[in-house]
């Protein structure tokens, strides 16, 4: 199954009991999502990046439009499990994908539950735990580890099973900066080492300039799509709508605006260097 994801004029509304016309959530979307792409959707509360982020894998269904998986229909009912094995979900609480008392049992439950053979979820679990620096950890109880350890158990999870895609929906709201920088550390390795695709939903503005590509969303609709500094150069539409660039792009944008030029800048090490050849001019 290639793992491209097509998301053509995808429009959605939560049904709810005495209103007949709910407004769309999702208004007219349209995204590919090539094959080992790292893409962040940010975008304010509300504006629709996570009923997106649920889409994906059929856990949504669209009001109008399509969703293709690697070419299958999410609103066919028996494509879905094919779909859910090639496109794993990690949600923002892991405790709530956590089921087991050891880490490595807890790795383990996904592939199971596929009906996979005992010596290959053997394999499985070893080199998920691998991928995301956790082997050390495999015969701990999870309730004794940190938040960002969590997490990174609830992926090596969903990589047991082997997807080619893993939406991870705002997987680092209820960590420290700490927790989060390791998260995002692991979703990086995964693409630049295993090949995988992944969507990441986030506010973080600084987590977002990682990936390979940002798409911007507001009220429903996407409103910008490119690499993060050609996103991030238009900071007066981002803050309109409520999003903060980086505080290294804030900054370079205030110095242009005095006639000092930075650059596109979109990190501390890249504002420093570019303030450094200024000093040195």
């Amino acid at each position: 199954m290639a793992t491209e994801i097509e998301i053509k004029n995808v429009s959605f509304r939560y049904e709810s009991e005495g209103v007949t016309d709910p407004p769309p959530v999702l208004d007219g979307v349209s995204l590919t999502i090539k094959p080992g792409e790292f893409v962040a959707v940010l975008g304010h509360n509300g504006s629709g990046k996570s009923t997106l982020a649920k889409h994906l894998n059929g856990i949504l269904l669209p009001s109008e439009g399509e969703v293709l998986a690697g070419g299958l229909d999410t609103r066919k009912e028996e494509n879905l499990l094919t779909i859910r094995q090639h496109v794993g979900m990690v949600f923002q609480n892991p405790d709530n994908q956590i089921v087991a008392t050891v880490v490595e049992e807890d790795v383990a439950f996904g592939p199971e539950n596929l009906g996979i053979p005992p010596a290959e979820i053997r394999d499985r679990v070893k080199a998920a735990l691998e991928a995301v620096d956790m082997t050390a950890y495999r015969e701990h109880a999870p309730h004794q580890l940190s938040g960002g350890q969590k997490q990174r158990v609830a992926i090596a999870g969903v990589l047991a099973m082997r997807p080619d895609v893993i939406v991870l929906d705002e997987p680092t709201a209820m960590l420290d900066p700490q927790g989060r920088a390791e998260v995002i550390e692991t979703v990086k390795k995964l693409c630049r080492e295993e090949g995988l695709t992944a969507v990441l939903i986030t506010h973080y503005m600084n987590e977002a300039a990682e990936a390979d590509r940002c798409v911007v969303m507001n009220d429903g609709r996407v409103v910008l799509d490119g690499t993060p500094r050609e996103v991030f150069r238009e900071v007066e539409l981002l803050e309109k709508m409520g999003l903060e660039v980086p505080q290294a792009t804030k900054l370079a944008h205030e110095l242009r605006k005095r006639g000092i030029e930075l650059g596109d800048v979109i990190n501390v090490e890249e504002c420093v260097a570019a303030l450094r050849e200024q000093l040195e001019r």
